[in-house]
């Protein structure tokens, strides 16, 4: 019985355990439609231009110049080398040290040589021949010559000689040259500049070149009233010369001596035309002791007439690239030169002139002198890879890095381009490439530029390109 009922108890169990559902998994695919997402990503190029570096090499020191007006117009890196192979830092050097600095190198980053450039001012004398000054160099490298073989001097020159051959002898003088030291490198050009070497200009002291007259004036251009044998202008022509240049809307001239008629007739003209002088102290290769007698003469000039006719005083141009002084005999000159004005009532600017790569590699020129700002003398014609048309570009980046070095106002007291001549690299003399090279450097230096010079210099001797004598430029301004 009991088994019967254990049986049936298990029968039922098996039953509901066999009778219970039984779970299962179903799993279900749907494929949906493709759908396609796109990302659009856009991406740019932005280009800036990186203001140019310039690397100046001067006797084995490097400095670096950022120079950051030009970020547009020229090549990335410049380079420029100047080598001075005097045995002390004063550049008692021979001439042949001072020419053969270096050679442009045909590298983008060119590096160039300097170069030697010369004033308008001064009546040539005999005694220093050309030669002298000519350098032995090859290649690209640039010359140290003279404009003429002395300077024009404080006494009015007395002689009817041919500039090739006697020059007026004084005591007082200024001889210019156009010299170029330091240069700097670059490739391109928006511009053209003519190939041609030659132009036509006139040999007389009362021309210059060809030109359209169209080019805004400058605030000062250099002026020498000699003629074209070296003797003295006349009252008349001086005067006729002034008023042209006055014409042009130029009210400031650059004179580099104290002779030919200065207190009699050219500074009374300058007042009659409400004009202001840069008037010089030309250093002769006798040293800075041959500008004492000018000092002189001028500060008794001054004392009984003032000196508001003065824009301000130049003390040598060019002596020290000229081996005409030490850098230090000039700093001590310039410090006693400015003294002695000031005590005769003179409160005026002084300064000195010198091609660029002198200050930079004396800074104690500029920073010890006593000068009121640095005056340089910039001229494109002897970097030879640089065309007329980036004249402009090349004398404000020589006043900038200047600037630098010399942490003072820096002002362009000479720069112009030859109308005539031999080539130079890049550089084609000709009428047309100096309308070029001008037109360049009045537009980037707004005009606060002295051009050299008013007419062409047959006096002078025509140096080993035959520039010196054509860089006349007084029609090129309306």
């Amino acid at each position: 019985m009991i088994s019967s009922t254990y049986f049936l108890s298990f029968f039922l169990l098996i039953q509901v355990i066999f009778g219970a559902p039984v779970a299962k998994l179903i799993t279900r695919v749907h494929t949906a439609d493709a759908v396609t997402k796109m990302n659009t990503y856009t991406t740019g190029t932005t280009t800036v231009n990186l203001p140019p570096v310039e690397i100046f090499i001067s006797n084995g020191v490097t400095y670096t110049f950022t120079l950051n007006n030009e970020a547009a117009a020229a090549p990335t890196t410049m380079t420029s080398i100047y080598t001075d192979d005097s045995d002390n830092n004063n550049n008692n050097n021979n001439d042949d040290d001072e020419n053969n600095n270096s050679t442009p190198a045909q590298t983008p980053a060119a590096t160039t040589s300097p170069s030697t450039n010369n004033g308008e001012n001064g009546s040539p004398t005999a005694a220093n021949s050309p030669n002298d000054y000519t350098p032995a160099a090859t290649g690209n490298t640039q010359d140290n010559t003279p404009t003429s073989t002395s300077s024009p001097q404080g006494n009015a020159p007395s002689s009817t000689n041919s500039p090739d051959d006697t020059k007026p002898s004084s005591t007082n003088g200024a001889q210019t040259t156009t010299s170029q030291q330091n240069t700097i490198s670059s490739s391109t050009t928006d511009e053209e500049t003519t190939s041609s070497t030659e132009s036509t200009t006139s040999s007389s002291d009362s021309t210059s070149s060809a030109s359209s007259g169209s080019i805004s004036a400058p605030s000062a251009i250099a002026y020498s009233p000699y003629t074209d044998d070296g003797g003295c202008k006349d009252t008349s022509t001086i005067e006729s010369d002034l008023e042209l240049i006055s014409s042009k809307g130029i009210n400031k001239i650059r004179v580099y001596g104290t002779d030919c008629g200065l207190y009699d007739t050219i500074i009374p003209k300058a007042k009659d035309l409400d004009m202001k002088i840069n008037q010089g102290f030309w250093i002769s290769d006798a040293g800075v002791d041959s500008i004492d007698d000018s000092v002189s003469e001028f500060i008794e000039w001054g004392s009984n007439n003032g000196y508001d006719v003065i824009d301000f005083i130049t003390v040598g141009n060019e002596a020290i690239n000229s081996n005409f002084c030490s850098v230090s005999d000039l700093i001590s000159k310039i410090k006693s030169v400015k003294s002695k004005l000031q005590d005769a009532g003179y409160n005026g600017k002084v300064t000195t002139s010198e091609p660029p790569a002198i200050f930079v590699d004396n800074p104690s020129l500029c920073k010890n002198s006593n000068i009121d700002f640095v005056g340089i003398n910039p001229h494109s014609y002897f970097n030879t890879v640089i065309g007329a048309n980036l004249a402009g570009w090349y004398v404000t980046s020589e006043q900038s890095l200047v600037s630098k070095a010399c942490d003072m106002d820096v002002v362009i007291t000479e720069t112009g381009y030859p109308s005539k001549g031999s080539s130079n690299g890049d550089n084609y003399p000709s009428a047309e490439n100096q309308e070029i090279a001008i037109k360049s450097i009045i537009e980037k230096t707004n005009g606060q530029v002295t051009i050299l010079s008013t007419y062409n210099d047959m006096w002078k001797h025509p140096g080993p390109h035959d520039i010196e004598q054509y860089f006349g430029a007084i029609d090129l301004f309306s």
